[in-house]
């Protein structure tokens, strides 16, 4: 997210803004957004040069990026608002929501869901907003190609959301089965030896899926809902110029149809709202 996705192609200067971002303890996902989003806001004349306090910012430019890192971390001008993430940058420059990528104020990963209706789903929603933490299903979606129906779709991002969070449960690292194809069911094996408690992979995984209904219950308080399972605009209507998913969006009404039936096999309401009997299991 630094790198590219910025337009810069020096290496140095990617290894030292991601550096930068690990020593004044940021986040370099949400940093390179919200740096691209400013670049693309002042490209196109949402924000000013006085908006930028007067120093000029541009794709590529890696000197005045590494200024604005600094700036964010030390909540100096501009730096002030954007420290505070995307929806404090949206209500001080309302225009920017067709710009900056996030979900439920959270900046999105470096996955395009343009052409990954599945990656959409994950990312729409995740308990904690845009990230691939939660499911990350845009690799299964390009191999499987067109005759992936909605029901596969949606059981992938569902059982993902099931599995990655159990990684964090167990305090172990996803790496092994998502890159080196170690299976789940070794992870039930790890649990038994290092606890002394049996108990296999179905059953961990309905404890996993216990927090993530939680975890809703915590979102619907907070006055959650279907309203923040959405996309940015980006995905709705900006559709690639170039490459092999060139002019691919994801449609509202394909997009709709798919959080439904996410919510069906959840057990949710249509509203995404999880019964009274799930909520009363974590009371009793």
């Amino acid at each position: 997210m630094l790198g590219p996705n910025l337009g810069i192609d020096n290496f140095a200067a990617i290894l030292s803004a991601t550096r930068l971002c690990d020593e004044l303890g940021m986040d370099t996902i949400s940093t390179g957004n919200i740096v691209g989003a400013i670049i693309e806001g002042y490209e196109k004349g949402i924000l000013s040069l006085s908006d930028l306090d007067g120093r000029e910012i541009a794709w590529g430019d890696d000197d005045a990026i590494l200024e604005l890192i600094q700036k964010i971390a030390h909540r100096q001008g501009i730096g002030d608002i954007l420290a505070d993430g995307s929806h404090c940058i949206i209500q001080n420059w309302p225009e920017m929501d067709k710009i900056i990528l996030q979900v439920k104020g959270l900046e999105q990963s470096a996955y395009d869901s343009r052409a990954s209706i599945s990656m959409g789903l994950a990312y729409a929603t995740s308990d904690i907003g845009a990230h691939h933490t939660r499911a990350w299903t845009i690799a299964q979606e390009m191999e499987e190609g067109q005759n992936w129906t909605n029901d596969e779709k949606v059981d992938t991002v569902i059982y993902h959301q099931k599995l990655r969070p159990l990684f964090d449960m167990l305090g172990v690292c996803r790496l092994p089965w998502i890159e080196l194809g170690l299976s789940e069911r070794h992870y039930a094996n790890f649990y038994k030896h290092v606890t002394g408690n049996e108990a296999s992979l179905e059953e961990l995984l309905e404890l996993s899926n216990d927090i993530y209904d939680l975890t809703r219950l915590i979102n619907a308080r907070l006055g959650m809902s279907r309203k923040d399972d959405t996309l940015p605009y980006k995905v709705w209507a900006n559709p690639p110029l170039t490459g092999p998913n060139v002019g691919k969006v994801i449609s509202q009404e394909d997009f709709q149809k798919l959080l439904s039936l996410y919510y069906q096999k959840r057990g949710w309401d249509e509203n995404g709202i999880p019964p009274a009997e799930v909520e009363k299991k974590f009371s009793d």
